[in-house]
């Protein structure tokens, strides 16, 4: 393949992991789309044979995704905690680690770790984790099948 069509394929790639960072259960089934688009353009001689066990994948991740976002739901944890995150990962883009962990602190102020149980933080930061989890998985998944 020409050395453009490696690094569009790998930005469409990126893209997908994205989604499932950013968009959680909407965006995990978009990016299993990009995937199979992906596969289809590589593998259109043996796609279904690649096709069926990713679907399946996807359904069991997506399963996942929905089981740890209703316990994140029950333990109560506070919603700022996500956002915190997603803020320190916001402000990380644009500036070098240290100085965004300074203004991430000074601009937003929320903790990482609230101070409630051990078990709640556990279950209320797990659907980022097992996003985090998806959206590398599918990078991986995509290169070996490019």
């Amino acid at each position: 393949m020409a050395f453009v069509v490696l690094v569009l394929l790998e930005w469409l790639l990126l893209l997908a992991a994205a989604l499932i960072f950013i968009g959680g259960i909407r965006g995990a089934l978009a990016a299993a789309f990009i995937i199979s688009g992906i596969l289809w353009y590589t593998h259109p001689d043996n796609f279904w044979l690649w096709e069926v066990p990713f679907i399946i994948g996807v359904f069991i991740s997506i399963g996942a995704l929905l089981y740890f976002a209703k316990k994140a739901r029950q333990s109560n944890v506070v919603a700022g905690l996500a956002g915190g995150i997603a803020s320190l990962v916001v402000f990380g883009a644009f500036f070098t680690p240290i100085l965004a962990v300074i203004v991430w602190a000074l601009i937003v102020g929320t903790g990482l770790i609230p101070k409630i149980r051990l078990k709640e933080v556990v279950w209320g930061i797990s659907p980022i984790l097992w996003r985090a989890l998806m959206g590398i998985l599918c990078i991986i998944i995509g290169n070996v099948m490019i």
